[in-house]
Order: structure tokens, then C-alpha cells, then sequence
């Protein structure tokens, strides 16, 4: 990896991201990830809901009345993967499947209120550290935080 200059031609300064400082972020996102799944694995441990099961709720939740093909693409995982995930939620009458008014073949996906709220309780730990560390940052941290992942997310 060698230094990644932003030439802004717009008068700015140029901005120099050093090797180490970019292998050093990505290291610490590592970590976080590493942290955040621990912590909320810990708390899903009675519950019998894994990660997989978490991201889809989260998802769905962000997302009410998202399409089966438009939740692959958002989770970036297989039809095989998301049918394994979606069954046992379905069984468990987390997710509610209700057919599309417009297009009989589509079948849209909703969280049933006892989803949302054992995500919640679950994730609870993990959104009030997330909540802590912005405070503790600034008003921007959330913008400019949101912004760095949407455009890792984006140059995909």
C-alpha cells in the first residue's frame, strides 16, 4: 500500500494518509467489529439469535417492507445463506412475510413487534457505547463517521 494523496482542486491542502495510520484504522476496525459481536453474542446467548439473524432483523428494521432479493443485496450474502436465516426467523414469527399489492410473485418482509423488541435488548450494550463514543467526539463524529462507511461501503 503506498500513500493515498487527495488532490482537492479546489484550493485546499493536500491531505496524506501514511501507510501505517491507514493499516492502523483498519486494524481498529477489526477490533470494533470484534467488540461488538462479542458483546452482543454475550447477550444473545439465551435467546438462540446469532449474528446472521441480527444484521437481517437490523435490516429489515431499517429497511420495513424490503424484498427478499433487495435484502441479499444489502446484506451482500447468497439466496442459500439468507433462506437459512429467513426460515428460522419465519418460524419463529420474527419476520412476517405479507404478499405485495402490486406484484402477487413479491413477497415483502416485516418484524414482528417481539423482533423488534429482543434486537433491541440485545443490541442495547452495543448502541449505548456507540451512542458514548460519538458524544465524547462532537457533533460532527456522527456525519463524518457515517460518511467514511458509506463511501467504504460504496467502493465496494
Amino acid at each position: 500500500m503506498s500513500d493515498l494523496v487527495n488532490d482537492n482542486h479546489k484550493g485546499s491542502p493536500l491531505l496524506y494518509l501514511k501507510d501505517d495510520k491507514l493499516k492502523e484504522a483498519l486494524n481498529n476496525f477489526f477490533l470494533v467489529y470484534k467488540n461488538f459481536e462479542n458483546q452482543i453474542l454475550e447477550q444473545a446467548l439465551e435467546s438462540s439469535i446469532g449474528i446472521a439473524d441480527i444484521r437481517c432483523i437490523l435490516t429489515i428494521e431499517l429497511y420495513p417492507g424490503i424484498t427478499f432479493n433487495e435484502l441479499i443485496a444489502k446484506l451482500h450474502i447468497t439466496k442459500q445463506s439468507l433462506n437459512r436465516v429467513l426460515k428460522v426467523l419465519l418460524e419463529k414469527k420474527m419476520v412476517i412475510q405479507k404478499l405485495n399489492l402490486k406484484d402477487k410473485r413479491i413477497k415483502n418482509l416485516y418484524l414482528s413487534e417481539e423482533a423488534i423488541r429482543q434486537t433491541n435488548n440485545l443490541i442495547s450494550p452495543t448502541v449505548r457505547a456507540i451512542s458514548s463514543a460519538f458524544q465524547q467526539t462532537g457533533s460532527d463524529s456522527v456525519n463524518g463517521f457515517n460518511r467514511i462507511f458509506y463511501n467504504l461501503i460504496k467502493g465496494k
